[in-house]
């Protein structure tokens, strides 16, 4: 069944939709900027215990491993749990404004 058009604020839900949209890409890009931060810091802790500089295929290495780390750590129930629990107590929050 078709819904009826008069009900349906297009102007208002495109706009919602670009700037959603503008967010995504702004989170993505946070993320990828947080992705990188926890890399460097492996391989601060790897260097630290080297004397001479990391090679190209160790950064890959460590850089893939430590990815794989973040994601999985992440990824744990009991981590998914709490982000779901904090999510739910923001969402009341900002919610009730």
């Amino acid at each position: 069944m078709a819904e009826k058009e008069g009900n349906w604020d297009n102007t208002g839900f495109d706009q919602l939709m670009k700037d959603s949209k503008k967010e995504l890409e702004q989170l993505q890009k946070q993320q990828t900027d947080l992705m990188v931060k926890f890399c460097l810091r492996a391989l601060r802790i790897y260097q630290a215990a080297k004397p001479e500089p990391l090679k190209t295929t160790e950064i890959a290495y460590l850089t893939k491993n430590e990815l794989n780390n973040v994601i999985g750590d992440l990824t744990q129930q009991a981590n998914l749990e709490n982000i779901s629990k904090l999510v739910k107590e923001e969402w009341l929050k900002k919610s009730k404004k």
